[in-house]
């Protein structure tokens, strides 16, 4: 794995000449313990020997259990045969051991070897990464899915604190959008809930989501915001969905309506299955009531914000 970053932790200066001689033209060495970072490890193999394994053995042992899945190795260098490793530091901290005398040969088969099943274990976990990202996206709009929605809300409302907070759902759904799908057809029609749902997330703050709950009707979740910022954040999307023209490449220009309903929990709903139902009864009301306007829940029909 060239390029790979190898830290090398070894207080035998003649030992630590040798090994710097044989790796660097190949790896990127240092000898700095750096703690991890947001992006992972600073690090991808760590060669030790046995002085500073006894003094960082659970130091290593915390840094590598902070990286799973994903194989972060360490290879062990011994000054002779008779030198002792306990049993319980093999596979937690140590995956490999060599004994001097080294060979340039075996230290670099070594070595490549530990970086070959890291950089497998990184692939395996970007696969899995990419499947889960997969999962709980939307194939129509590029953003998340009704799996997805579920998942937050849980965490949402499942806090122990979150009836000391407010959290809000607005839906909507696009106006007579039957009429697009008509006029220019399924594929243009995708299209244009894609670029609808990107006007709506030029609105929302790094926190909010938005969701497409099926056909042409999404969900944005607005996490720790009352009543009246959910109406604003409506408000907004609202405006932004009226005002964006759509399928502009396709020479159409196309401009879309949508409708509105609006409730937070706990104050209108103290569960997930009742918050849902009471947004999505707001949003039918906005659409019996002429479309193109927000309904939020506890508001009488005067109460309506077109």
């Amino acid at each position: 794995m060239l390029g790979s970053r190898i830290l090398l932790f070894v207080d035998n200066h003649r030992f630590a000449r040798m090994l710097r001689r044989w790796l660097q033209d190949d790896y990127e060495l240092s000898n700095q313990w750096v703690p991890r970072t947001d992006s992972g490890s600073p690090f991808d193999l760590l060669l030790i020997d046995q002085d500073q394994l006894t003094a960082k053995a659970s130091e290593i042992r915390r840094f590598r259990k902070a990286e799973l899945p994903v194989f972060l190795p360490s290879l062990l260098l011994l000054p002779h045969r008779k030198s002792k490793i306990p049993n319980r530091l093999l596979g937690k901290t140590v995956d490999d051991v060599l004994i001097h005398p080294f060979e340039k040969d075996e230290v670099k088969a070594r070595v490549a070897n530990l970086l070959r099943l890291r950089k497998m274990s990184l692939d395996l976990k970007s696969k899995h990464d990419q499947v889960a990202k997969l999962s709980v996206t939307d194939d129509v709009s590029g953003f998340h899915n009704t799996r997805y929605m579920h998942r937050h809300l849980d965490r949402l409302l499942g806090q122990s604190n979150s009836k000391d907070r407010h959290h809000s759902l607005i839906f909507f759904d696009i106006d007579d959008f039957k009429s697009v799908v008509d006029a220019h057809g399924h594929l243009l029609g995708a299209k244009t809930l894609k670029e609808i749902a990107e006007a709506v997330h030029g609105c929302l703050e790094t926190y909010d989501r938005i969701v497409r709950y099926g056909g042409d009707e999404f969900v944005v979740i607005l996490p720790r915001q009352t009543k009246q910022e959910a109406i604003q954040k409506a408000i907004q999307i609202k405006e932004a969905v009226a005002q964006t023209r759509y399928l502009i490449k396709e020479g159409i220009n196309l401009t879309v309506t949508a409708s509105f309903g609006v409730a937070t929990f706990p104050e209108d709903a103290k569960d997930k299955r009742s918050l849902l139902a009471q947004a999505d009864q707001c949003l039918f009301e906005s659409k019996d009531h002429g479309k193109n306007r927000i309904k939020v829940f506890g508001q009488n029909d005067a109460g309506f914000i077109v």
